[in-house]
């Protein structure tokens, strides 16, 4: 069974440049996840390896799971349950309710602001997974969601997020970004690489590794480790435990 919840975001939407890029640009972004630009398979992998060792049925919460696309096989042979996708995007949470369809577990999908909709859980879930869309927000929005989610689950939380190079800052990284990717991504458009280099401009907030891993422990999560860094060098997977 699929529930949709639409609930109306309140006037301080922390991500609304991202909103509508995911709005408008859904096209640009399906095309690097086709050609695996963003290491997406791999970063399902580890996900699925994750879930995977949970012996027990449990609850899984995909924050900012947009059309929860790559789910259906990061969670195919694991024991969950219960999935709970939250999203701002209404149309990406349209296309999740058709991407899950007859799936073997209860799926709930809320249109909510990450924050609010994770403090409203009447009970923990057991992982919570959030892939590209944390560093929208500024350190101390990323701070404030780290507290959120360590409330709001009982096993481990795991992300996926652009990282700073050793001693690189925000410019460097998108001067790099803009060196590397533009010519391997030579599938896009110029207006496609424009819109995705003005989304990066205007909405990525990277941080280093250390960074990442001290805002897991800064909100109590007992662990904080890195898992994977992609083959570019841009994206890494970190893990928290409670």
């Amino acid at each position: 069974m699929i529930n949709i919840h639409h609930f109306a975001p309140g006037e301080d939407v922390v991500d609304e440049a991202a909103l509508e890029q995911f709005q408008k640009q859904w096209a640009t972004y399906q095309k690097l996840v086709d050609h695996n630009s963003l290491a997406s398979k791999e970063a399902g992998e580890r996900l699925h390896a994750a879930l995977a060792g949970l012996t027990q049925p449990f609850a899984f919460v995909d924050i900012a799971c947009g059309d929860a696309s790559q789910m259906k096989r990061a969670l195919t042979g694991t024991k969950i349950d219960h999935y709970h996708g939250i999203d701002l995007s209404e149309p990406a949470l349209e296309l999740a309710a058709k991407n899950l369809e007859n799936v073997p577990f209860e799926v709930e999908l809320d249109q909510i602001d990450f924050v609010e909709a994770l403090t409203k859980r009447a009970e923990p879930a057991n992982a919570a997974w959030c892939g590209l869309s944390i560093h929208h927000l500024s350190t101390e929005g990323k701070r404030r969601l780290f507290e959120a989610i360590h409330r709001s689950i009982s096993d481990f939380l795991m992300i996926y997020e652009p990282t700073l190079a050793a001693g690189e800052d925000r410019d460097g990284y998108l001067a790099r970004f803009r060196r590397v990717n533009r010519p391997a991504w030579d599938f896009m458009s110029d207006e496609e690489w424009a819109q995705i280099d003005h989304h990066c401009t205007t909405c990525d907030f990277p941080e280093s590794a250390a960074t990442w891993l001290d805002l897991g422990r800064q909100a109590g999560f007992s662990k904080a480790q890195s898992l994977f860094l992609d083959p570019t060098g841009f994206y890494s997977i970190y893990r928290y435990e409670r």
